[in-house]
């Protein structure tokens, strides 16, 4: 099986960029042909989005390496804004299945995360063009940028292009309820649930007798509940370890500097986050948006570290509320503090059945090799439904395009 995996790299490294690499590297690594075709957007980002709508060079590069590679299967990530809905118009010439992974919301919301102003927004869910987005210029506080996106989205779902893949690949049953009752009008059979994976380092051993910090990993945003996670430690006794970067560093070193038991350790390479979450005593995850799927918590399962995390998202999907985690509501001080009273106040054996659960939630759902057969399950299929079709209905599809 030859694999063409397309994605356009965040200015900065994100999440998603870390997906695309592991998944590029777990197919190679079970024998998988596969290729990357990358785009980037770290420089006139603006030209890039004023060719939202259809970039012709990078529907050019897509068709170059669609002769040169001729894979079985396309599988897409991110394509704004470098590539653009373009490559799909390049795939679809060439006649090939493909798939997409919605990493976020940005088919339904200019946001792309569905949060503005300090809460989630969900008025583009509904609205058959987002003017409310628009009014708000969710997108960088600008009107005039958010209105380019918005219009830009709104072609491609007039011409039904985000429906021409043969699959749409959400990483959590929330994601897929949003997806299904938003504007979009996907299929339930359209949209597979598979989630994201991490791998072990070697040094990472279940462990019996953890310290008694807490711990945060991630972007220092508000969107991911600093301000909060700040506030409520500083008005406990509980220890809090931060790891990360992000605009509100400087919030962050303040109260390090006025509260004894909120430690900064800045940014740290993937094994010593590892050596952290199998050491802590809990993550603590106080987000406020509508996650795609934390790794920072499936390193956590991973590590047998449970998590203390916002009914909210992914975070609601992801942990059993007194299983391998706790769960608090959205934005609530106060219940973040009761909850770590509850986890605090658990004994040692209740600890370790928590750790116990995490573990056993990494090993069900979140390993590689869970992964890898998920991945070539889907590959197969679409692969399969396209040889049934005729041949002159593709070669008229790609007539159509040109």
């Amino acid at each position: 099986m030859k694999v063409l995996i397309i994605h356009s790299s965040y200015k900065y490294k994100g999440g998603e960029d870390t997906v695309v690499a592991e998944e590029l590297k777990l197919l190679q690594s079970n024998g998988v042909t596969v290729e990357l075709l990358l785009f980037n957007n770290e420089s006139s980002t603006l030209t890039k989005v004023l060719q939202l709508p259809f970039n012709i060079k990078s529907y050019s590069r897509t068709i170059k390496k669609l002769n040169t590679f001729q894979p079985d299967v396309v599988h897409i990530h991110n394509l704004h804004f470098a590539a653009s809905a373009s490559i799909v118009y390049a795939i679809k010439k060439y006649g090939v299945p493909f798939v997409v992974t919605l990493h976020n919301y940005r088919l339904l919301c200019p946001s792309a995360i569905l949060f503005n102003r300090g809460k989630p927004f969900l008025d583009s869910l509904k609205q058959n063009f987002p003017w409310n987005a628009v009014k708000q210029g969710v997108y960088k506080d600008s009107k005039l940028l958010t209105f380019w996106i918005s219009f830009s989205m709104q072609i491609h779902h007039w011409m039904n292009t985000w429906k021409m893949s043969n699959r749409f690949i959400v990483l959590t049953q929330h994601a897929k309820d949003i997806f299904l009752k938003s504007r979009a009008n996907f299929t339930d059979d359209q949209i597979l649930i598979k989630p994201n994976f991490c791998s072990i380092p070697s040094q990472v051993t279940f462990n019996t007798s953890p310290s008694d910090y807490f711990l945060y990993v991630g972007r220092l945003s508000e969107e991911k509940g600093i301000s909060l996670l700040l506030e409520t430690f500083a008005a406990s006794r509980y220890k809090i370890k931060i790891a990360g970067d992000g605009p509100l560093l400087n919030e962050v070193k303040y109260y390090c500097s006025q509260f004894p038991n909120i430690e900064y350790i800045g940014v740290l390479e993937k094994s010593r986050i590892f050596d952290l979450l199998n050491n802590c005593t809990a993550l603590v995850f106080p987000s406020i948006w509508y996650e795609g799927m934390p790794l920072t918590i499936i390193e956590a399962f991973a590590s047998g570290a449970p998590v203390i995390a916002t009914r909210l998202g992914a975070m609601e999907s992801m942990i059993s509320n007194g299983y391998n985690g706790l769960h608090f509501e959205v934005g609530n001080s106060t219940d973040l503090k009761a909850q770590l009273d509850k986890w605090q106040n658990f004994d040692s054996g209740q600890k370790e059945a928590y750790r116990k659960n995490a573990r056993k939630t990494y090993e069900e759902f979140y390993t590689p090799e869970r992964n890898f057969e998920q991945l070539l399950s889907i590959y197969t299929d679409v692969i399969k439904e396209a040889k049934k079709q005729p041949t002159k209905n593709l070669l008229q599809l790609g007539q159509a395009v040109q």
